[in-house]
């Protein structure tokens, strides 16, 4: 009796990785994730002998994604899919995957697996040799890793990224992608605020600007292969210099992030 106690104590207490995926309308990427995502996942759980948990956070897509997704969860126990009845924006979406995952690591990633799923094996490994705070994917630290990616798109992206940087003071090479993972705890300790896509660049900010260790490891960038980007041009460069606003006020205004 006195070994099965602690056999159970044991498998409750067995640690976990939480991946949680923000979703709007991505129902023509949903389809291939029994052949794109989870049987990868579950070998890079075989090879370090990790336990993971999906949380998928549905943001009040009008497709069929929560349909899609439902029917992968019928099949499949370690998958749990929450609903916003409206579009909230990725930064909402992302915290309430972390208000419900229950692992002691987090790894977030894109719906239309622009960051590849195999690549959460060198997410793994290099927190093992590190124990660093946050373990942060970047397709900017090796050649040929943004080869997918359309020139105008990628001048403008390193120079941003750069302006990131020289404002951090960080060597960091990439702020804004959503592919890392993190100690659970210290996002816990965290006040995030952003909504939207901005979350990310307000996370690994913030762990910048306190003191945190953000390590980086090399990860290619593809194109989406389906469904429609929801990336706007303008938008998208008027966001940059908001987040560059909102770097510079936390960090040397001590104001909020907001």
């Amino acid at each position: 009796m006195r070994f099965l106690r602690f056999l159970v104590i044991d498998l409750m207490e067995q640690p976990m990785i939480s991946i949680i995926v923000p979703l709007y309308n991505e129902g023509e990427n949903v389809i291939h994730y029994n052949n794109d995502m989870f049987p990868i996942i579950d070998d890079i759980g075989k090879k370090f002998d990790e336990k993971f948990e999906f949380i998928f956070v549905d943001d009040g897509s009008h497709d069929d994604t929560v349909e899609k997704i439902n029917e992968i969860a019928d099949r499949r126990t370690d998958v749990k899919i929450i609903r916003h009845e409206k579009n909230r924006g990725m930064g909402n979406a992302i915290k309430t995957g972390l208000a419900s995952c229950n692992g002691d690591l987090v790894i977030t990633m894109d719906a239309d697996l622009t960051f590849r799923p195999i690549d959460v094996a060198k997410l793994i490994e290099k927190y093992r040799e590190t124990y660093a705070d946050c373990i942060s994917g970047s397709p900017y630290l090796e050649k040929g890793l943004m080869e997918e990616v359309t020139p105008f798109r990628l001048l403008m992206s390193k120079s941003v990224n750069f302006l990131y940087r020289l404002l951090l003071g960080s060597r960091i090479t990439c702020v804004s992608p959503i592919f890392r993972l993190y100690k659970r705890s210290v996002l816990n300790e965290m006040d995030i605020t952003s909504s939207n896509y901005e979350i990310n660049a307000e996370i690994i900010s913030k762990l910048i600007i306190t003191g945190k260790n953000v390590v980086e490891v090399p990860v290619p960038l593809l194109k989406r292969r389906y469904g429609v980007s929801k990336i706007n041009v303008a938008k998208e460069i008027k966001n940059y210099i908001l987040l560059l606003y909102k770097i510079f006020k936390t960090k040397y205004l001590h104001r909020k992030w907001v």
